[in-house]
């Protein structure tokens, strides 16, 4: 399969739902990671690490969302 063999609306659709699903299972797996490991039983602290991982995260998604724009001439 080519890349123009894809209709040109779906497969960036395509591109950024699967972008997105990764993150999301990256950030979901960090936050977890770090609730069991530091054994967070305050809310503050189990809210503080899920705010610390979005923020650790959104240069990331940037950055994917970037390569799926230049991936698809977008830009």
């Amino acid at each position: 399969m080519t890349r123009h063999s894809v209709s040109k609306g779906s497969a960036p659709s395509s591109a950024y739902t699967i972008i997105s699903a990764v993150i999301w299972l990256v950030y979901v797996a960090l936050v977890l990671l770090v609730v069991q490991v530091l054994a967070f039983a305050d809310p503050v602290a189990v809210m503080a690490s899920v705010l610390v991982t979005a923020v650790v995260l959104l240069p990331l998604r940037r950055g994917a969302a970037r390569a799926a724009q230049r991936l698809f001439n977008r830009r």
